[in-house]
């Protein structure tokens, strides 16, 4: 029979939570509840209030018509005296509802803890419960009240069920106070308490792709355990170390489901739908948000970036021709330049020809038009004069004239060396799209997670380079091991390979030069995104493990693995260069000499028979 001092305990366990709605499952009579009533009403409680004597069928339905709800806590109230309370907690239990999301006040006048064992002993009653056992301190004592926390580490993973002596509050017909703590429970809080989770088995989805499947447990322990050829797997062997710190930390042991895919799709197969069907407790392989698989799944801290790129090489100073000889400066720079070395070339031939007539120096030499102008291409090519004006004025003039040319000569020079010794040069194509329109080959690492990617991507540039670069060509020229498409890479420059960067960083360390490592361009085949360690939505166990791996992740375990097992970037040394110059870039000086020299032999041999002529024409005239 229910008192005051009883309703005074139950608002006083609200009040302790800053709980504010509370359903009450009772057989009291309605005039025994208008005091608690009135004590909701004050303490600004929302209540309803189940009365259990009633038939099966009017309760069959309790869990939705009452507790499902979209409160993000919720105060239950049950007397375990009534006729249907053991119905009230088997339903519960088969519906997952003895969760931290409820706050449970299980209250037994006669303080039978048989009973109480023999209901929730095989009840799924989760780790993060919020369950309270009241009894009274002694039978018919209705002022003094035993409080029990009762929680279980997961009984369908082996767990027992615990029942812990919490306190002793004192309640009278206005107040309650707490009067003895019983245990040293008040040290710590719910999830402290329940952090040893020694006696459980959590299963393990684990993912290992290099080693075959059908291997023995201890292969392919031993495999996520080495240290060797860490790019391999190196996803799943790094949070592989991360759940061992959970397990020497929480103490659970642990039977692995192993497997050699991530998933099929967002959240069916592999790892992925082990967890979302709740088969694993957790996974060693951390996985991309999505939207679909939010719906199942929760993430705890993210582990390491996942970036998947497409790498080419564009050999250094590659395509360099005559182009980079003119580059320097604009057409519109030559042009000045030229038409001052013709102007100069005539301001001397004017000079040479005033001194050879009005000067008392007379020149023994009168230089010709072309002559002046061979002199004046020799000053802007820096190779001085043998005849020189004898005049200030014409050596001022001159003098200007191979200031000028010193000027651009330096100009010119610098940046030519600059561009034949400066950065590698990039190609101009930078999206996906772009690479789907080009001529160049591509080849993709045989992995899951990329051919899921191309089967199922929405992208239009992606499911463009499916159509133009996938679908059309032999499967076997496509899909390649990661170091066979690094080598590739190497040796056939434009030939473009796609794989995950901590894969193709690896071996292009291992196999590319210095310089060969700056000649590479980069594009992204998907966007960057986060790796994170999940966990079911619902699993009781969330919050245990989020704090402890968000407290790995500050302490710095989590980027020891991370720095270890993975590679975010390459390093080019540009000082590291090695210039080979072929004929390939010195073609075109060569072919501009040889046109020079065919030029001067043509007009040489014009020469010899316009004077053979001339000499002809003197003949016969005489």
């Amino acid at each position: 029979m229910a008192n005051l001092a009883l309703f005074n305990l139950i608002v006083y366990n609200l009040l302790q939570i800053n709980l504010q709605n509370v359903i009450i499952f009772h057989c009291w009579k309605l005039t025994a509840l208008y005091p608690l009533a009135q004590l909701f009403s004050h303490n600004s409680i929302f209540s309803q209030f189940i009365y259990l004597n009633q038939s099966h069928e009017s309760l069959a339905n309790f869990h939705k018509e009452y507790l499902d709800s979209e409160l993000t806590k919720l105060g239950v109230f049950l007397d375990m005296n009534c006729a249907h309370s053991a119905f009230i907690t088997n339903q519960s239990s088969r519906q997952r509802i003895f969760t931290h999301y409820f706050q449970w006040s299980l209250y037994d006048e006669t303080g039978n803890m048989t009973q109480l064992v023999q209901q929730f002993e095989n009840a799924n009653l989760s780790i993060n419960a919020d369950v309270t056992y009241i009894k009274p301190a002694k039978l018919h004592n209705d002022s003094v009240f035993i409080l029990y926390d009762v929680y279980n580490k997961g009984s369908h993973l082996g767990g027992k069920l615990n029942i812990t002596i919490d306190q002793s509050v004192y309640c009278n017909e206005s107040s309650c106070v707490r009067q003895h703590y019983l245990s040293d429970l008040y040290k710590r809080t719910r999830l402290q308490q329940r952090s040893d989770l020694s006696g459980i088995t959590f299963r393990h989805a684990a993912v290992v792709s290099k080693v075959p499947i059908n291997s023995s447990e201890d292969k392919l322990l031993e495999f996520l355990e080495s240290e060797n050829e860490p790019h391999w797997d190196f996803m799943s062997r790094m949070l592989y170390k991360s759940n061992v710190h959970l397990q020497e930390l929480f103490k659970f042991n642990v039977k692995f489901h192993w497997m050699d895919q991530w998933s099929i799709n967002d959240y069916i197969g592999g790892a992925m739908g082990e967890l979302v069907t709740e088969a694993a407790e957790i996974s060693s392989t951390p996985f991309v948000i999505s939207p679909a698989r939010l719906t199942y799944i929760f993430p705890l801290t993210d582990v390491t970036q996942f970036r998947s790129i497409c790498i080419f090489r564009t050999p250094h100073n590659a395509g360099i021709q005559m182009g980079v000889f003119l580059a320097p400066f604009k057409p519109s720079v030559w042009l000045t330049f030229g038409c001052l070395l013709l102007f100069s070339s005539l301001l001397l031939w004017l000079i040479f020809r005033l001194e050879h007539r009005w000067t008392q120096h007379c020149l023994q030499y009168m230089p010709s038009i072309l002559t002046s102008c061979l002199i004046t291409f020799g000053a802007a090519c820096i190779q001085g004069s043998y005849l020189i004006p004898h005049s200030s004025g014409g050596r001022l003039a001159f003098i200007a004239l191979m200031l000028t040319s010193f000027l651009m000569y330096n100009y010119y020079t610098s940046i030519v060396v600059s561009t034949l010794l400066g950065s590698p040069v990039r190609s101009n194509i930078k999206t996906m799209q772009q690479l789907a329109d080009s001529s160049l080959d591509v080849g993709f690492e045989d992995i899951g997670f990329t051919r899921v990617y191309l089967d199922s991507s929405p992208r239009a540039d992606i499911r463009s380079l499916v159509r133009q670069k996938v679908e059309k060509h032999d499967p076997k020229s496509i899909w390649l091991t990661g170091k066979e498409g690094v080598l590739r890479v190497r040796d056939q420059p434009g030939y473009v390979f796609v794989s995950e960067t901590t894969f193709l960083y690896t071996f292009v360390e291992k196999y590319y030069l210095p310089h060969e490592i700056c000649e590479l361009n980069e594009i992204s085949f998907r966007p960057e995104s986060a790796l994170y360690a999940m966990i079911h939505i619902n699993s009781t166990y969330r919050e245990l493990l989020k704090q402890a791996m968000v407290r790995m992740l500050e302490s710095g375990i989590t980027s020891k693995h991370r720095l270890f097992y993975s590679k975010s970037k390459l390093h080019c040394f540009s000082n590291n260069y090695v210039i080979n110059v072929g004929m390939e870039y010195a073609a075109p000086l060569f072919i501009a000499l040889l046109t020079a020299y065919i030029a001067a032999i043509l007009i040489f041999v014009i020469e010899i028979v316009w004077a053979r002529l001339g000499r002809r024409q003197l003949q016969s005239v005489e």
